[in-house]
């Protein structure tokens, strides 16, 4: 009996010891994700770096060779056919001196690369014109900075060869199903999601929403 309960405790310990390290691959993983950028960058220059490769407009599904591409631009997020966990642009913060790579979709996979792009009927890619484009992350890797933000703070995207400048309208917290945020908008609008509290051990009850409108592009 003394045997078995030794060989046991020997036998939790290594999976714990399991569990712990493929936690900490999968925060590594979505840190690698997250780049510091210059404190110099305030919201009265627009932000430098190099170019993001610039998608071919045929990646659209149903589009035309000939169709202009702000034209691809507008249609929802499931006219695309990007790979899942694809990386497709970024998302530069100067208020917290971070830039993030952006990936396709936002199941589990894609969040534990970095921040995903919702892929819905209701969101757009980031567009001139009209569109909501949400971004989730998780708190404890890439946002672990949002609650930082406040209204008035800028953001940028870099998508298909493009930047837009954003400025933050509203924050709010929410109940973690709550469906309301995610729907469809007029204006060309911008909302970051992550989980709240972003102290909270384990799955959090809420959401932490921050969203923005574009001021720029």
């Amino acid at each position: 009996m003394h045997k078995g309960m030794k060989v046991l405790g020997i036998l939790l310990l290594f999976l714990g010891l399991i569990f712990s390290t493929g936690n900490l691959y999968k925060w590594w993983k979505g840190k690698q994700s997250v780049q510091t950028i210059s404190s110099t960058i305030s919201e009265s220059n627009s932000y430098s770096e190099e170019k993001e490769p610039r998608f071919n407009e045929k990646m659209a599904v149903g589009a035309k060779e000939e169709k202009d591409q702000q034209t691809v631009e507008n249609v929802s997020t499931l006219k695309h056919n990007f790979s899942l966990g694809q990386k497709i642009g970024k998302l530069i913060v100067p208020a917290l001196n971070k830039s993030y790579s952006l990936y396709w979709g936002t199941n589990p996979s894609v969040l534990s690369q970095g921040v995903g792009m919702y892929v819905s009927r209701w969101t757009t890619v980031p567009n001139a014109k009209k569109g909501h484009t949400v971004l989730s992350g998780h708190r404890d890797t890439v946002f672990t900075g949002l609650g930082k933000l406040k209204k008035g703070d800028i953001f940028w995207v870099t998508f298909n060869g493009q930047k837009r400048k954003y400025r933050i309208e509203k924050i709010w917290v929410t109940d973690a199903n709550d469906r309301t945020v995610i729907t469809k908008k007029k204006k060309p609008t911008l909302t970051l999601t992550t989980c709240y509290p972003f102290d909270y051990i384990g799955n959090a009850p809420e959401r932490y929403i921050v969203q923005s409108s574009l001021i720029s592009n």
